[in-house]
């Protein structure tokens, strides 16, 4: 289940060839969103997407076009089989667009309030000619739609993107992934962190500091109910353990697979440089049984189900705590 994914959905508009909001394809984004991975990835069973949004099958076709037409859903040119019926797997773009409805309402808020003001602070009178910096053409010199928000995937904050924060945010993200790889998505980390920062006044060590304490101490990652590190940052839970002594946290930092070649090539093969990032990397390997050790449940399935074809071609099985997954 994807928190990032669902929040996300919530917050877009697919709009069909009227230029209308189309209430039936935002249905069906939103009951596709939880299904979606950590990279936005999901496939589309329509029979069930039917059931669960009271329409028939021919309804949901018809939204997905228009989904896919809108750039809501991308086609990954990969499929998934289910009950003889083969699905296209989608892409969520969850790099672009609003992050969520609270983020949306806050932009929409700062561009009401820019147009009210008018351009009277930037508009050059007549005594002073405009500039080559001028707010006239001023594509050269903003980001495209900077309403006052994060431009998502851009890593672009209204006030500054220092490299610092850059590979802190990183250095969280591979702390965090060592327990709950499914819960980074280091587009939004990066961009959720450098909001953390600028709201809270902390410093990259010592927000890196509470991230690292965090993930050994909280019991949350031991029953496999970790949160999502962007949502962790956006709703300042890291509050409650930034360190008080002076003393930053330290945690294993996850370096990359450990193990044989040949399983790493396999994984990148079948699932691509994210998968190996967000499952091969964190986990271990067992010699003696020949198998992949996954830090978690959920990243076992995901190994399994997206690699385990090519695994088992090598004789590898994939196992979280001594419990197999083929």
């Amino acid at each position: 289940m994807s928190d990032v994914a669902s929040a996300w959905a919530k917050a877009q508009d697919p709009v069909d060839d009227h230029g209308r909001v189309h209430p039936k394809a935002k249905d069906i984004l939103k009951t596709m969103a939880p299904y979606a991975d950590a990279d936005g990835e999901v496939w589309a069973a329509v029979p069930v997407l039917a059931m669960e949004c009271c329409c028939t099958e021919r309804t949901i076709q018809r939204g997905l076009a228009v989904l896919k037409k809108c750039g809501l859903l991308i086609d990954t040119g990969t499929t998934k089989t289910w009950n003889s019926r083969v699905y296209p797997i989608y892409r969520m773009p969850l790099e672009t667009g609003h992050a969520s409805s609270v983020r949306r309402l806050a932009a929409e808020r700062n561009a009401a309030k820019a147009r009210s003001r008018g351009d009277a602070h930037v508009t050059p009178s007549a005594d002073a000619p405009p500039t080559p910096m001028s707010p006239q053409g001023d594509t050269d010199v903003t980001p495209r739609g900077d309403t006052g928000v994060t431009l998502i995937g851009k890593g672009i904050t209204q006030g500054l993107k220092p490299s610092a924060s850059v590979r802190a945010s990183e250095a969280a993200g591979k702390a965090w992934a060592a327990k709950a790889p499914e819960r980074v998505a280091p587009v939004h980390v990066q961009r959720a962190w450098l909001a953390a920062i600028e709201r809270s006044g902390e410093t990259d060590d010592r927000l890196l500091s509470a991230v690292r304490a965090c993930v050994a101490r909280d019991p949350d990652f031991g029953r496999g109910k970790a949160m999502n590190l962007d949502r962790w940052l956006d709703e300042d839970r890291f509050q409650a353990w930034l360190p008080d002594d002076g003393a930053l946290a330290q945690a294993p930092v996850v370096a990359g697979w450990s193990g044989p070649a040949r399983v790493r090539s396999a994984v990148m093969e079948a699932m691509g440089a994210a998968g190996v990032a967000s499952y091969l990397d964190p986990a271990s390997w067992r010699d003696e049984a020949n198998a992949v050790v996954a830090v978690t449940r959920i990243a076992a399935d995901r190994l399994t189900a997206g690699a385990g074809p090519a695994l088992r071609a090598i004789g590898v099985s994939v196992v979280v705590r001594g419990v197999g997954h083929g």
